[in-house]
């Protein structure tokens, strides 16, 4: 992924498809439109992956919700997406456990959950790696002994799958340029190019980095944007209709031995929703999310507020009370924004659909709508289909469903990650949970471990990732490699506080920067950490922030 070799080649002929938008749809459609002998470009005005594709619950599942909503379709495709990530991406996409309780007066029984499982098994054509099984509530709590017990009448184990999401959209991009697709981060779209009847015929696109004004060319132009599908739609027409209803999804990180899980669990809302959300273990940390409620404004101001975070940590504390989880114990935050496609009537979030729409204007832009992160890949080929139709035959077929890069050669073992924790003397568990997404990868990155003695091995271990991130994966600022290309700021103890210099010093010498342009990249990583701890500033009522949720409740259930 060579950011410099493809900006010079966006303006070279026309393309047969110019994508607007590096998440993960748009990096799905390139690559599937790519491998089908297309000529494709594609442009994210921001970083790859930089919008709702790092910003999930980083899980790649059916939606077991989805079946209450008789969404069949969606839940069913989703599932068989999953299986056949496992296969596809196996060092991004891990089977994990689920554990799922059910509490006197929650909205689904037992006997619900164990219809509603069979069908997700089902779904799977009985390939799950752990089939569901219904317990009792001793059962249950044997796997995730923190369990509330009172009101527990039982629940269920059953398989879904985790992944990090930013470093997906990265593999699928980067399978995208093998297939010869030209993809550019921070190559924002300025206007669309058009014939003399007003069909598009291109795009404008400007580098936000040099400045530089680019035209590119192409015969067919698709916005797979996410929230920014709206503000598209009406660059190119001011009357067209919005196509979106945001909803914001608001994830938090306590550290894991303050909430120690070796199974994900479904967890319930507070009582006033009991909606659906997650505690994932991930390494030395636990995360929690989501909430889903309706978002209005700039997608780029979208933060974790108070009532977020005492949300999540309300019902977090009341499943499992031994936690007494604070404001303080949040290491980290990060919020989704769901481009959900816009229903007719005012339902509740929670209650439209996730799936996607193709929507065709005049002009010829295609823009999508909805979506789930599991089914990026059947929605790149009908969406494919849809644009180049009967181009999809047996050859492409096998094609898309081909390994990602990270899973096209064998995967470090048990002994290797032991010698190469011998060798750095970093212990290997750390080790695997800072670098077994590279998977076959690896090895390229553990040739750029810093020659000279004196770091520490976590900083010298990251010092590589940011090589790895700058020479192979376009990273452009200090905060993509933070956020995105090593979860740094999400999954550490500090945010990466403590390696903000060095490690800016080690992208200005390969990005060649000025002693200012270094400040500034540090300046705009620690402004980021602090915006997503913001909340904690918030002086309304400080006294919530230090005192326990759980114990917030009872105080209010009391008056």
């Amino acid at each position: 992924m060579d950011r410099t070799r493809s900006l010079g080649a966006l303006t070279e002929g026309t393309y047969d498809l110019l994508v607007v938008g590096g998440g993960v749809t748009g990096a799905g459609v390139a690559r599937e439109a790519s491998l089908r002998g297309f000529r494709v470009a594609l442009v994210e005005q921001g970083d790859f992956a930089s919008g709702t594709s790092s910003r999930s619950t980083k899980l790649i599942h059916g939606g077991l919700r989805y079946l209450k909503q008789f969404d069949f379709k969606l839940v069913a495709e989703a599932v068989q997406e999953r299986q056949m990530l496992l296969q596809m991406a196996p060092h991004l996409v891990g089977a994990t456990r689920f554990v799922f309780p059910v509490y006197r007066g929650d909205p689904d029984s037992l006997l619900a959950l164990r219809m509603g499982l069979l069908v997700y098994d089902l779904f799977a054509r009985l390939q799950a790696a752990v089939p569901h099984r219904i317990l009792g509530p001793r059962a249950l709590r044997g796997y995730e002994p923190g369990l509330r017990d009172r009101d527990l009448v039982g629940g269920a184990v059953y398989t879904d799958s985790r992944t990090d999401d930013a470093r997906l959209t990265l593999a699928v991009l980067e399978s995208a340029t093998g297939y010869g697709a030209a993809v550019a981060n921070y190559a924002g779209l300025e206007g669309f190019l058009r014939l003399a009847d007003g069909r598009l015929a291109g795009a404008r696109v400007h580098d936000q980095l040099s400045g530089q004004r680019l035209e590119v060319r192409a015969k067919r132009v698709l916005a797979a944007v996410g929230p920014w599908a709206d503000a598209v739609r009406h660059l190119d027409d001011p009357a067209a209709p919005s196509i979106l209803r945001l909803t914001k999804g608001v994830h938090l990180t306590v550290a894991q031995d303050r909430l120690p899980l070796s199974n994900a669990v479904v967890m319930r809302g507070p009582d006033r929703d009991k909606r659906m959300m997650f505690a994932i273990p991930r390494g030395s940390f636990t995360y929690l999310g989501t909430t889903d409620t309706d978002f209005e404004g700039d997608p780029d101001t979208a933060t974790a507020d108070r009532e977020d975070v005492e949300y999540i940590l309300a019902a977090t504390n009341a499943l499992f009370p031994g936690a007494t989880l604070t404001f303080a114990d949040v290491v980290s935050t990060w919020v989704g924004l769901r481009p959900l496609v816009r229903p007719p009537g005012h339902a509740n979030p929670s209650a439209v659909s996730r799936d996607y729409e193709i929507f065709h204007s005049p002009s010829g832009l295609v823009s999508i709508g909805g979506g789930k992160l599991t089914a990026f890949r059947a929605m790149a080929e009908h969406v494919v289909d849809d644009l180049f139709p009967g181009s999809r035959g047996a050859r492409e077929r096998a094609a898309s469903r081909a390994a990602l890069p990270g899973a096209e050669g064998p995967l470090p073992t048990a002994a290797d990650w032991n010698r190469l924790a011998s060798n750095t003397n970093t212990r290997p568990e750390r080790l695997r949970e800072w670098l077994a997404l590279y998977g076959s990868q690896l090895p390229q990155v553990v040739s750029l471990l810093p020659v000279e003695a004196g770091d520490e091995p976590g900083l010298a271990w990251h010092r590589a990732m940011t090589r790895y991130a700058v020479e192979h994966e376009m990273a452009q600022r200090l905060e993509d490699v933070y956020r995105r290309r090593t979860g740094l700021m999400l999954f550490s103890q500090d945010n990466g506080r403590a390696w903000v210099q060095p490690l800016a010093q080690e992208m200005a010498e390969l990005l060649g920067w000025s002693p200012q342009r270094t400040a500034e990249e540090v300046r705009r990583t620690e402004a980021a950490i602090a915006a997503m701890l913001a909340f904690r500033e918030d002086t309304r009522t400080p006294e919530v922030s230090r005192a326990p949720v759980a114990a917030q409740q009872q105080k209010s259930a009391a008056m």
